[in-house]
């Protein structure tokens, strides 16, 4: 079964503005650990959010796609630093959403046939949270975002039994939450508001795109000013009639200012853009978006609609904007990957959180011989900025591994490490599927990463034998 609904994108010509800064790799002592594999089966998972506990360092979080029995969300938590995984209670993944465990004997807690989508975040507390994209395959297809919290690091969560998941996009009435009828709440992401100078310190937010019978995909957020207990009716942040919304993601400033980032196919034109807009009231209200990149030739890896890379055709994130804001220089910084010249590269841009229509001319990190995508960007508390991606140039453009590049100065000079360990090729693995080749290549359609001051985690969808269906969360700690 298809996880979503995905968009094929087209070319388009470069309209950025700003100061172009001189760009040149450079060496520092940066430390990548052993790959470790989370997942440690012989089945499929892949999307691998990750999360670090802000009062405990070693206490690591991440989420899959589970493609075993249960098909929903995985869950495994890390207390030491990611050196060892352990499944969350009782097997591994998320309770409460799907209607099989992985026992076939054994009834789940929850009314979908799948989820998906994983995303996670922990608030300032402690308090871990995972939002889950839940649906049925068969009439009348219901569809929800559920939020579910744990308060022990992700060695147990809300049962769904004794206290229901909080149900995000419960909307009323006819056709809501029916994908028949054009429903369908996707690529889900989860921000919660860490800054102890915010006024909405600890505050929950999910946001993401709404489909609705192919007439406009707005992009929606929601919010828990409890713990997750209770979210609000979803706020409409984008309006008109133009489709193809996708991949919202949120970020916030130590005042409490949100930022959005999503991109669109520009209906009637050619091209991808990408579009930021902002909320100074918690979430309640958005400023009119501003477009402030416009691609060349986006990555699309989306077989059999799009496949412009080199290599088998095989599915994933292809293009889409990270977002991370820098508390040090108070702007908004975002990453991305485009085709402008003979390898698909990750560029960067940024504004000034006082001036978001001020963007800086898009510069390809550390460029390589090589097609880079799928690419994660954090910054550090520290202003150093962290960026993840996958990455051919190791192989002559044949196989796929994952890089680290760091930047010291903002991103005017960058290292970069190899942070995996054995390339491999995406076409020739993936997730089970009733075609004859009995997989379908799919190496999901984003990864995970968080940065502290003296840590990065990175989590990825790698693989191991027995090839085709065993993807795998691998995660490596960097130290910068």
């Amino acid at each position: 079964m298809p996880r979503r609904i995905a968009l094929a994108f087209v070319v388009a010509a470069v309209a950025c503005s700003g100061d172009l800064p001189s760009l040149s790799t450079q060496q520092e002592d940066i430390t990548v650990s052993k790959v470790v594999d989370v997942s440690q089966d012989e089945l499929s998972e892949n999307e691998t959010p990750i999360a670090v506990n802000p009062t405990d360092p070693q206490n690591l979080i991440t989420g899959a796609n589970d493609w075993n029995y249960n098909d929903g969300c995985a869950m495994n938590a890390s207390f030491d630093g990611g050196k060892s995984w352990t499944p969350a209670l009782p097997n591994g993944y998320l309770p409460g959403v799907t209607k099989f465990t992985n026992d076939p004997a054994v009834p789940g807690t929850g009314m979908y046939d799948a989820g998906g989508d994983p995303q996670i975040a922990f608030g300032p507390d402690g308090t871990a949270y995972y939002v889950c994209q839940a649906f049925n395959f068969f009439p009348p297809f219901e569809i929800a975002l559920l939020v579910s919290r744990s308060s022990d690091g992700g060695r147990t969560w809300l049962d769904g039994v004794s206290e229901k998941l909080a149900k995000v996009n419960a909307w009323q009435g006819n056709g809501k939450e029916k994908g028949s009828n054009g429903q369908f709440a996707d690529h889900e992401s989860i921000h919660v508001d860490t800054h102890p100078g915010s006024p909405y310190y600890g505050s929950v937010y999910v946001t993401w795109v709404q489909f609705n019978g192919n007439v406009h995909s707005p992009v929606y957020v929601s919010y828990s000013r409890d713990g997750a207990r209770n979210f609000t009716a979803p706020i409409k942040v984008t309006s008109g009639n133009i489709r193809n919304n996708q991949d919202a993601r949120m970020v916030s400033a130590p005042d409490g200012t949100l930022h959005l980032t999503f991109d669109n196919g520009l209906q009637g034109h050619k091209g991808l853009a990408f579009f930021t807009t902002r909320s100074t009231d918690g979430g309640n209200t958005w400023s009119d978006a501003v477009e402030f990149a416009l691609l060349v030739n986006p990555v699309c890896t989306f077989p059999p609609y799009c496949f412009n890379i080199a290599g088998l055709p095989f599915r994933s994130g292809g293009t889409y904007a990270a977002p991370a804001f820098d508390p040090v220089r108070n702007r908004l910084v975002a990453i991305w990957p485009d085709i402008v010249g003979q390898y698909a590269q990750i560029y960067m841009s940024w504004a000034p959180a006082s001036d978001l229509s001020r963007w800086s001319t898009p510069v390809a990190i550390a460029p390589a011989a090589g097609d880079r995508f799928q690419n994660e960007l954090t910054i550090a508390p520290n202003g150093r900025y962290d960026v993840s991606f996958y990455d051919r140039s190791y192989t002559k453009n044949a196989q796929v591994d994952v890089t680290y590049a760091q930047s010291l100065d903002a991103g005017v000079t960058w290292a970069t490490r190899r942070v995996s360990q054995k390339s491999f090729d995406p076409g020739v693995w993936g997730v089970p599927s009733s075609n004859a080749q009995g997989f379908r290549p799919f190496i999901g359609d984003y990864n995970g990463q968080y940065s502290t001051n003296s840590s990065v985690g990175i989590a990825w969808t790698g693989v191991s034998a027995p090839a085709p269906l065993n993807l795998d969360i691998d995660f490596a700690a960097v130290t910068p």
